[in-house]
């Protein structure tokens, strides 16, 4: 796998999720009103490729999160089109893990990432 290919495509999708749910924002009248969550960065190529990791587990989670309400509230086009997002967060998280010798899902690598080891 050529990382730098595959985090270009994510880049790229990231974009495409943001217009889709700019889109539902424009549907529902919304529109943003907090501030996004500071990136982490690093020297170190591994590390980064974990801050990256770590932030699309958040991301799945809260997603996750946002269409067990948006289905609640019957506002089922909505819950469909982010689960086609989390479809494609799962995927970088495969990606990711995989370049990380790790696993995707975050519930069942606990204790693994950048400070894991000094931790012990």
């Amino acid at each position: 796998m050529d990382i730098a290919d595959q985090l270009e495509t994510h880049a790229h999708q990231e974009l495409d999720h943001a217009l889709a749910v700019s889109k539902q924002l424009d549907y529902f009248g919304a529109y943003p009103v907090h501030e996004p969550k500071s990136v982490q960065v690093s020297e170190k190529n591994e590390d980064m490729l974990w801050f990256d990791l770590q932030a699309e587990d958040e991301t799945v989670r809260n997603y996750r999160e946002r269409i067990r309400q948006a289905q609640e509230l019957g506002e089922f086009a909505l819950a469909e089109v982010l689960q086609e997002i989390v479809r494609q967060e799962q995927d970088h998280q495969i990606d990711l893990a995989t370049a990380l010798g790790v696993v995707p899902d975050d519930r069942q690598r606990q204790g693994q990432g950048p400070g894991a080891a000094s931790a012990s």
